[in-house]
């Protein structure tokens, strides 16, 4: 059944009023005025299927004020014609709004849920560093060629993470391609294209012990064209071994403007490691002079100093990532005449590990964003304080 609609037009003219001052009659020129019209309509709507409608739905147009609202059966009994209801100023707007009384919203209140397998995050702390050594993460930064996978590849090796039997493979599989140097590079560099191009693209991990400590092993890519993902290795680190190439023009290269020597450094300090080694590699090439081991010291001392680095957090080691001196113990007689100090794993063992504040609220430093297939949005980073379960 269609409805039945009746309108009510009325047109009321307000007064209009002109004020002309007595100084400008010559003029004919208005001083002030006022001048207002209203327009009300009324449209009644009724609909025979019983459902409820607004008695009224008036518009009213005015230059003034122009107002516009529905009008209920309890508004309509005190209306006259040419009034309307009564507004009060919106807070957020300014503009007039009817009167009524706010309905409070009701308020969604989450609960988490309770985990029944959570458990005392300090106390399982503790028992675990009792039970185990303190774990580390140590990233392997220097300029590109500098020997940094050959250095830790032999390290790992004769830490005996890998097996003679994969080492023997490595042997055979990098002499058919000429390049038999590379076999203990072959322990991180795992992809192919760092094999045949023979340089390090993407961060490498591994994990070794010492006498005291746990090492989780980053080794970040030293060419300039990965320097992204040698920031996303060294922001995990909690400790840094610099590694540098002996060989004459080759540390220069690296060290002077351009190179990746001085940019690790300066990276790693900026992301807050502290602790750093330095690996003077490649000293048999020179035949362990000792007076080349002093002027690549005595350069880098000045140069970490103003980097950030206090002379007591670092130590520096001559040794050879391909003949594996100086890595474990000392065998060539040419070293042990002027060099009496610690090896690289005598070194990495002295580090000291950070206070992890697992009681503290979390902030993490992420790395990367990634999706994995089936598992959704996921994330990397390094836990600097607080704990997640």
């Amino acid at each position: 059944m269609s409805p039945v609609t009746s309108k009510k037009v009325s047109n009321q003219s307000l007064s209009s009023k002109m004020t002309r001052n007595g100084d400008d009659r010559s003029g004919g020129g208005v001083k002030g005025g006022d001048l207002k019209s209203q327009t009300t309509t009324n449209i009644t709507i009724t609909k025979p299927d019983g459902e409820k409608l607004p008695a009224a739905v008036r518009v009213t147009s005015s230059s003034a004020n122009p107002k516009m609202g529905f009008i209920t059966p309890q508004d309509d009994k005190n209306w006259s014609r040419g009034s309307s209801p009564t507004r009060s100023p919106s807070p957020s707007s300014g503009r007039g709004t009817p009167n009524s009384t706010p309905s409070r919203q009701p308020q969604l209140l989450r609960s988490t849920p309770k985990n029944k397998h959570s458990i005392d995050v300090l106390n399982e702390y503790k028992k675990r560093q009792e039970m185990t050594k303190p774990q580390i993460n140590l990233v392997v930064i220097g300029h590109v060629d500098a020997g940094k996978s050959t250095l830790m590849g032999h390290l790992l090796f004769k830490l005996g993470q890998v097996s003679k039997k994969t080492m023997h493979k490595y042997e055979q599989e990098s002499q058919k391609i000429g390049k038999a140097s590379f076999m203990y590079a072959w322990v991180l560099d795992e992809t192919g294209e760092e094999r045949s191009r023979g340089v390090t693209m993407d961060i490498a991990q591994h994990q070794f012990e010492t006498e005291r400590l746990s090492v989780n092993l980053l080794d970040a890519p030293g060419h300039r064209d990965f320097i992204p993902n040698m920031i996303t290795g060294a922001a995990q680190a909690d400790v840094a071994v610099l590694v540098v190439d002996s060989t004459t023009g080759e540390f220069e290269s690296g060290f002077e403007s351009g190179g990746q020597t001085r940019e690790h450094a300066l990276l790693v300090r900026s992301l807050g490691v502290t602790q750093l080694v330095v690996a003077v590699n490649k000293m048999d090439m020179v035949d362990w002079a000792e007076g080349r081991f002093d002027e690549i010291v005595g350069k880098l001392k000045a140069f970490l100093k103003t980097a950030g680095f206090k002379e007591t957090d670092v130590r520096y080691v001559p040794c050879s990532g391909l003949t594996g001196e100086n890595l474990l113990n000392l065998s060539t007689e040419t070293i042990l005449s002027w060099y009496k100090g610690p090896t690289l794993s005598d070194c990495i063992d002295k580090f000291s590990p950070p206070v992890r504040p697992v009681d503290k609220p979390l902030r993490c430093c992420l790395s990367d964003i990634f999706k994995g297939q089936g598992s959704g949005v996921n994330i990397s980073g390094k836990i600097e304080s607080g704990h997640v379960q």
